[in-house]
């Protein structure tokens, strides 16, 4: 390939142009070809003497139908932008045949010709390097995409964000988690140990000092392949893998109704346009419903000042003594009324009584609900505090049977 022009003024173009070799890369990246509509619209600012140098510098390859980014740009464009489009398994594939013949080939020259063993050493170490970086570049771009797809729940459709992650698990994910697992016999990650082997003792045992280096620098990189490729088959299997189950999950809806169809007949169907009455409240629902919410409210209580008997009004805020309330009613257990042991010891200890001392003290049954056991009894009970009148249900209090049996040794 002859430039038409010095190799720092082919890089300056590139820098000076980046935006458009980054979108002519990206749209080759998603069409495998620049149409020539694509160029012209890509191109559509630039002036003529920006697109004739694209062609002269050799950056961009004429096609019959479009144009194609040479591909030692495109892989220095990959490089930069880091992006890239996963390879088939098939294509990885191919790295195992290569790494098999070459294996056999140097087991077959060991001690003979030592130059061609020394280029297949050679070769093997650089095939090794070209297969890791694609193995990693293929697990960073396969984790994006299934990013992409747990990211936008609300710009895609579930069938079609399910349809596109079963497309990545079916022809990417898995091939690759066969290719990477070591168990396998098959797999390359297998036959490199095989190798690691056989280097590992070529390295000290072959005569020729020159090959014995060789082999001693492929055997560290097939050690560090060991690591690399034992993180990238943690990705896949961690978080790769699951991908389907991930997004399955995020509606119970739909994953009950997948987990449906996927097994129809060992599931009673029910009677849906059947209509049914089912008691889901007791008699006690609306009132114990009431007292809960009133927990979380946080009205300020009125002060009404008559003028023939206003005072100042003391505003100093009186600290809860939670630690006290909770150890009296565990010293009081068992109650018939849980809400009128609240109301007397409020009265007990407080200078005061208030609406919102009364109810943090009776939150305490539910705030430490696995130190007690509770049972609605029969009747009401009513409190009047200020202007606020209570309708509280009979609550039976007792200690849970572990609770018991500490509290009695």
């Amino acid at each position: 390939m002859i430039l038409k022009a010095e190799p720092d003024k082919a890089l300056r173009f590139l820098e000076d142009n980046f935006e458009l070799f980054r979108g002519l890369y990206r749209d080759q990246l998603e069409h495998s070809i620049i149409s020539r509509e694509a160029f012209e619209r890509l191109t559509l600012d630039k002036a003529d003497v920006v697109v004739k140098r694209l062609l002269d510098y050799k950056l961009l390859i004429a096609q019959p139908n479009g144009f194609r980014i040479n591909e030692p740009v495109r892989g220095f464009l990959a490089f930069l932008l880091n992006e890239y489009k996963p390879l088939l398994p098939e294509e990885l594939t191919k790295y195992r045949q290569a790494f098999r013949e070459l294996f056999e080939r140097m087991q077959d020259l060991n001690g003979q010709d030592i130059l061609i063993l020394a280029e297949r050493l050679d070769a093997f170490y650089q095939e090794l390097q070209e297969f890791l970086e694609h193995v990693e570049r293929n697990t960073g771009q396969l984790l994006r995409s299934s990013q992409h797809l747990k990211a936008n729940k609300g710009e895609m459709a579930y069938a079609e964000r399910v349809r596109q992650a079963r497309h990545l698990i079916e022809y990417y994910i898995e091939p690759l988690n066969r290719i990477l697992d070591v168990k396998k016999k098959a797999s390359i990650a297998n036959l490199l140990n095989q190798v690691s082997a056989y280097v590992n003792v070529q390295r000290f045992s072959h005569p020729h000092s020159g090959i014995r280096l060789r082999f001693e620098r492929l055997h560290e990189l097939l050690r560090e392949s060991e690591g690399r490729i034992l993180r990238q088959s943690h990705v896949v299997t961690r978080e790769l893998l699951p991908l389907i189950e991930r997004l399955q999950t995020e509606s119970e809806i739909l994953s009950g109704w997948l987990y449906f169809l996927e097994r129809p007949f060992l599931h009673e169907v029910p009677d849906m346009p059947a209509r049914r009455l089912f008691t889901v409240t007791g008699s006690n629902l609306e009132a114990g419903l009431h007292l809960f919410l009133q927990q979380f409210e946080r009205r300020p209580e009125e002060v009404i000042l008559k003028t023939e008997e206003a005072r100042p009004v003391n505003a100093r805020r009186v600290f809860f003594d939670r630690r006290h309330y909770l150890q009296a009613l565990q010293q009081s257990l068992p109650l018939d009324n849980y809400f009128s042991w609240c109301y007397q010891a409020m009265n007990e200890h407080e200078e005061e009584a208030a609406t919102e001392r009364f109810l943090r003290i009776s939150s305490l049954l539910f705030e430490e609900s696995d130190q007690f056991e509770a049972a609605f009894g029969a009747g009401r009970f009513q409190i009047q505090l200020g202007e606020a009148a209570f309708d509280l249900p009979i609550i039976a209090v007792k200690p849970k049977p572990a609770e018991a049996e500490m509290q009695s040794n």
